[in-house]
């Protein structure tokens, strides 16, 4: 293999032992589960009551950060386990990345999402105080929607002004939340985009 050099006549070696990693921010990484299961009357998403802040007490899915050296798949379902018993075959949706879409920091996060015949009942854990699937209705008026989750007397919604990219799918990132009642972070906006993809 032929040994290049860059302009400052480094090899790769030379160049790897003078990389400064602190030169660029980086963001924490985080991994989310979106289950979606047939509820009989429509769709559910599995949520969990958070029992720690930020959001403390408003419901969110299921996930949390990547460790160090960790793939962030194992991630998803380490945190899908932890926190509902749940154990279910996913795969990736969406990543998210907005700047502020967490308070503790700029936090990029690999959703990944599962389907299921019907809810399987979960058991709350790790550092989640509840967790339940909500009954998801929604209604559009322009770019405006309106998200409705209910669970045993539980009425969780937002109401988001949905941008879309060119080839017509939610732009998560660009969309904003313009009223929330009760659901963490920015997870309306995906919950919206899973079932708009479906």
């Amino acid at each position: 293999m032929e040994n290049y050099s860059d302009s400052k006549g480094r090899t790769e070696e030379e160049f790897l032992a003078e990389y400064d990693r602190t030169k660029y921010d980086r963001p924490a990484y985080t991994a989310d589960n979106l289950l979606l299961a047939d509820c009989g009357d429509g769709l559910a998403v599995l949520l969990i009551r958070r029992g720690n802040h930020p959001h403390m007490g408003q419901w969110a899915l299921p996930g949390g950060f990547v460790n160090p050296n960790e793939k962030v798949a194992d991630a998803a379902k380490r945190e899908l386990t932890e926190e509902t018993g749940i154990n279910v075959e996913t795969e990736q949706l969406i990543t998210v990345s907005a700047p502020k879409r967490d308070p503790r920091g700029w936090t990029v996060s690999t959703c990944f999402m599962g389907l299921l015949s019907e809810p399987i009942v979960p058991n709350a854990g790790d550092d989640a105080s509840e967790a339940k699937w909500f009954k998801i209705d929604y209604l559009a008026a322009g770019d405006v929607y309106k998200l409705k989750l209910t669970c045993d007397g539980i009425d969780l919604s937002a109401e988001m002004n949905v941008s879309r990219d060119a080839g017509g799918k939610i732009d998560i990132d660009s969309s904003e939340i313009l009223v929330n009642n009760g659901i963490a972070f920015d997870h309306a906006k995906i919950i919206l985009y899973a079932v708009e993809s479906l």
